[in-house]
């Protein structure tokens, strides 16, 4: 499926921008999960220090096997679910449209759009030490109607893709309006 298709595009609009959290997100996740599923390990090795002979009887190794097991499934469950909150959210920019697509859960996905037309503000904002070595930060695009804002959260180069949506929004401006100046020069 292409993004095309996921956003139903109409035949004279173009992608111009896609984008995905910065990567480095997703590290912070993984660094959590391995933290996660390493703490058995921890345990076992105390476990053994403070009772050698604890996981020698049938009873509680299978006890302990059957608990490391389920610990270990709700681990990868954390890390399924953390890396497809990461890969299905996605931000997409046309030369007509702000596109949002917001993986919520494992099941729910939000998609919105904006027209160029109706946006009226669009900030970019990078905070913390790492987020301003490493470039990556949000943009909010907001909308001259009282509707909900579009945060592009966490994004590579928050400062381009701000200025990119701004000439987008200035280029869809100018189309829209110049029909109307054509008509304005025709009645004069």
């Amino acid at each position: 499926m292409t993004l095309e298709h996921l956003i139903n595009a109409k035949p004279d609009e173009k992608i111009v921008i896609s984008v995905r959290r910065h990567p480095i997100v997703l590290l912070g996740s993984m660094l959590v999960v391995a933290v996660i599923a390493a703490a058995p390990i921890m345990v076992a090795f105390l476990l053994n220090t403070a009772w050698p002979t604890a996981l020698s009887q049938p009873m509680l190794r299978t006890a302990a096997i059957l608990t490391l097991s389920a610990y270990e499934l709700i681990t990868w469950l954390f890390f399924i679910t953390s890396f497809v909150d990461y890969y299905l959210d996605i931000w997409i920019v046309t030369t007509h449209r702000v596109i949002s697509v917001e993986q919520n859960d494992l099941f729910s996905r939000k998609v919105s759009e904006l027209d160029l037309t109706k946006a009226q503000d669009v900030t970019s904002e990078v905070k913390g030490f790492l987020p301003s070595i490493l470039s990556y930060g949000d943009v909010t695009v907001q909308a001259a109607v009282n509707v909900e804002h579009f945060v592009f959260e966490q994004v590579p180069h928050p400062h381009d893709v701000r200025r990119k949506i701004l000439e987008l929004m200035e280029a869809e401006s100018s189309r829209q309006m110049s029909p109307i100046m054509d008509a304005i020069k025709g009645d004069a």
